[in-house]
């Protein structure tokens, strides 16, 4: 009880309501991405209303960061946690962003999955790291949902464990690629590909970071 005193008193509470609009988002963003890969379609058409659906997402997301900076601005929390909440946003932001990139990366080189090879990494090794990254992004939407401390650590630590397996898969997907008989363009979409996905879960983890830090620190 007296941790959740300590929040709403430092004005953290209305950071976390908005994180977790903006965490909505992200995975509403992350599920379009999966389930695109998971059609392997190159239907332009398909792909332009998912293009739609995530620009319009990250638009919303954007909205949402420039509110927190604005609640910031105001001293809607505490001088002691302004540098987490500052970093806590950008992670977010991160997010939405590469998860838009990715989605418009997957728009310009559909029509090279219809390449074995090329749909074997994209339908495996990416895919996967997509559901990781998801997965982390619930972890750390459970973190602000968390009614003591300690199943707040026991969320962040799952996301952190959650990040390591990201990597391994990325390597294992990187020495795939580099075997390939690719070429230079399809190369360098399958690398924008999984670069992307690590880039999503290295802000999941930050994130968790950052709100492990937040919820911890607040007097």
């Amino acid at each position: 009880m007296r941790w959740f005193r300590r929040i709403f008193a430092s004005g953290v509470d209305e950071i976390v309501k908005s994180a977790k609009l903006h965490l909505k988002l992200s995975l509403e963003a992350m599920q379009v991405l999966r389930d695109l890969v998971s059609q392997g379609t190159s239907n332009r058409s398909i792909i332009d209303e998912c293009a739609r659906k995530v620009a319009a997402l990250e638009s919303e997301g954007d909205n949402i960061a420039r509110e927190m900076i604005d609640k910031i601005a105001r001293g809607a929390v505490v001088p002691t946690v302004l540098h987490v909440v500052a970093a806590l946003v950008s992670s977010m932001d991160d997010i939405l962003d590469t998860a838009y990139f990715a989605l418009k990366e997957m728009k310009r080189g559909s029509h090279m999955w219809s390449s074995a090879q090329i749909q074997l990494v994209i339908m495996n090794d990416f895919k996967e790291m997509l559901d990781l990254a998801s997965l982390m992004l619930e972890y750390v939407y459970r973190m602000l949902e968390a009614a003591r401390e300690g199943e707040l650590r026991h969320y962040a630590e799952l996301a952190r464990s959650l990040e390591e397996e990201v990597d391994e898969v990325k390597e294992a997907a990187l020495d795939k690629i580099y075997g390939l008989n690719a070429s230079a363009v399809e190369f360098n979409h399958l690398l924008s590909l999984i670069y992307a996905a690590d880039r999503i879960a290295d802000s999941a983890r930050d994130l968790a970071n950052h709100i492990l830090l937040l919820l911890t620190s607040a007097r």
